[in-house]
């Protein structure tokens, strides 16, 4: 009997299958030259579908999809290094440039595809065609025989996740009982480490998946009763985490890397689709990699955790940051509000992180509501900083100091005098599409189901620019030097208890609270602001960025009640 998960993943599948017959090809026979893995992502889930049977299809669609995705599997298999003698052996390159033939090895493909060319191998060793089944086998054996994946555990992040994983299925494949020992041992310590410490990688797309990906395929593939029960735990824990931060679809609170299609609208949700079904199916697959074709499901507590919208509720987690030999170099403390109409979250501690990807704070509409329908489901605002070009709404500057409550965030800006000259001269914001009003200084909005209002403090009166799926803001920063943002937002049910009935009742509520919020001085910026659900919040910064105070109702966050997940 199909479970609805089991349904999904079919549907995931095919969908993906025919977007694969879609893709044009290049002259040089390839869908993509920019990123080798997307040709492998797309091409094992058309074989997958056409190995199933096509349902769907006719006979005839079905074997010109099958010879397809052979041609294109073999395509990318001939680009590995299979020299011995070269230093990037068992490599494949990543970019493939004008000319894939000449392209050069990178050590990223071979981590997460590696992982997937086994799992793949072993779910349809049986219906893969003799050539390219001993192609494939001839891949892992130079996968094997190098050595992309024999290193220490050190960083505890996603990449040695990976190798781990490699370490684990060539182990099985191969027989190596020491290497299996080994993939044991490293995975057991990396459990040990992020329930010890946190997960380092928080809100993370690309790296979250690439762990649940990575240790899937070894669930699914290896079956060891020790590297399948170690699998088993890591996989709980990484799914439990990822239920935490979901809200139908989305990604809520703080993110340490995101790429263009994860903000500020959620777009990679494959694998959320199939373990959860509670909002529109995907019909774009910017990050395809393995989605549809695992065994694995999520557990029915993970499932619940993630769904368990009825009442508000505040996450609030520690991490610790620390190497493999367990000393701590830092910490951090990430907030988020998650109700069944959005979610508000952020970190308090800015961090520099792998190009600057991170997204220190944002506002979360869920994938089903009438603002995603129409266009992005992400607020925030940030100041930009190295990496930041216009149109890309990331890359956040190293300054600001932050206050989250509930459905309230508050951010001031002070740049040091002697980075003025180098910093970006203004905010940007990102609101999503819906009915908003907007004056000198703001804005009020009911989008859907949730009113949201934002007031900044800055140069000169913000600026407005509607665009086809969001409104960008730019606020000048006083002086080159400081800007202020207060946002709130509350679910019409919400408002309703507080006397606000339509959006006329949301502004007079909001504008009043508004005024005279930001506290300029000569030496410092601060800003105290009465939030609707009757909080005295406040905070303040120094000329120089430090924050000087931080409280709500004249309490300052001590975060006691923080805790590691």
């Amino acid at each position: 009997m199909l479970t609805d998960v089991m349904i999904r993943k079919h549907q995931v599948q095919r969908l993906a299958a025919e977007h694969a017959m879609a893709l044009p090809l290049l002259a040089s026979g390839y869908w993509f030259h920019k990123d080798v893995r997307d040709n492998f992502y797309f091409a094992i889930h058309l074989f997958g579908y056409t190995a199933e049977g096509a349902p769907d299809w006719t006979e005839a669609k079905r074997v010109e999809g099958q010879a397809l995705a052979v041609r294109m599997l073999q395509h990318v298999l001939k680009l590995q290094m299979q020299d011995a003698s070269h230093p990037m052996y068992g490599h494949w390159p990543l970019n493939l440039g004008s000319d894939p033939a000449s392209a050069k090895p990178h050590v990223l493909p071979v981590e997460l595809m590696g992982c997937m060319l086994m799992f793949f191998y072993e779910k349809y060793r049986e219906a893969l065609p003799a050539e390219l089944k001993s192609e494939i086998s001839l891949s892992i054996l130079h996968i094997y025989q190098s050595s992309v994946y024999r290193h220490p555990l050190k960083s505890m992040h996603h990449h040695e996740a990976k190798h781990t994983a490699l370490k684990l299925l060539l182990g099985h494949e191969f027989g190596d009982e020491a290497l299996l020992e080994e993939g044991i041992r490293c995975a057991q310590r990396l459990l040990q480490h992020v329930r010890t410490f946190g997960f380092k990688e928080y809100g993370c797309l690309p790296w979250h998946w690439h762990w649940i990906q990575a240790f899937t395929c070894v669930w699914d593939t290896v079956q060891d009763e020790a590297a399948r029960a170690v699998a088993g735990e890591l996989l709980d824990y990484l799914w439990s985490l990822r239920a935490e931060a979901y809200l139908r679809g989305t990604w809520v609170g703080p993110h340490s890397r995101i790429w263009p299609h994860d903000a500020p609208k959620d777009t990679n949700t494959p694998l959320d689709y199939i373990a959860f079904g509670d909002f529109p199916a995907p019909n774009t697959f910017p990050r395809l990699e393995g989605a549809a074709l695992y065994t694995y499901e999520v557990s029915a507590a993970v499932r619940e955790r993630a769904m368990a919208q009825a009442e508000p509720r505040e996450v609030k987690r520690l991490i610790r940051f620390a190497a493999e030999d367990g000393e701590v170099t830092s910490a951090a403390h990430t907030y988020t509000y998650v109700t069944r109409d959005y979610a508000l979250g952020g970190i308090y501690e800015r961090r520099e992180e792998f190009d600057n990807e991170q997204l220190r704070w944002d506002v979360s509409l869920p994938l089903d509501s009438e603002p995603a329908a129409a266009g992005v489901n992400q607020l925030y605002f940030f100041h930009p900083g190295s990496k930041y070009a216009p149109g890309d709404d990331r890359h956040a500057s190293p300054y600001g100091e932050v206050l989250f409550d509930r459905g309230a965030s508050l951010q001031l800006w002070a740049i040091p005098e002697e980075a003025a000259g180098e910093a970006f001269d203004s905010l940007v914001g990102c609101l999503p599409k819906g009915e908003w009003r907007f004056d000198k200084f703001g804005g009020c909005g009911k989008l859907g189901s949730v009113y949201a209002a934002f007031h900044a403090y800055g140069g000169e009166p913000v600026a407005i620019t509607e665009k086809a799926d969001r409104y960008s803001v730019a606020v000048s920063l006083e002086e080159g030097r400081r800007a202020g943002i207060i946002v709130e937002v509350m679910s019409t049910d919400e408002a309703d208890a507080q006397g606000v009935h339509n959006l006329d009742d949301w502004l007079s509520a909001v504008r009043e609270r508004f005024s005279n919020a930001f506290k300029p001085q000569q030496d410092s910026l601060a800003v105290s602001y009465p939030s609707i659900r009757g909080k005295q919040l406040h905070l303040a910064v120094g000329n120089d960025g430090l924050l000087t105070s931080r409280n709500i109702n004249g309490t300052g966050i001590a975060f006691d009640d923080y805790t590691i997940f």
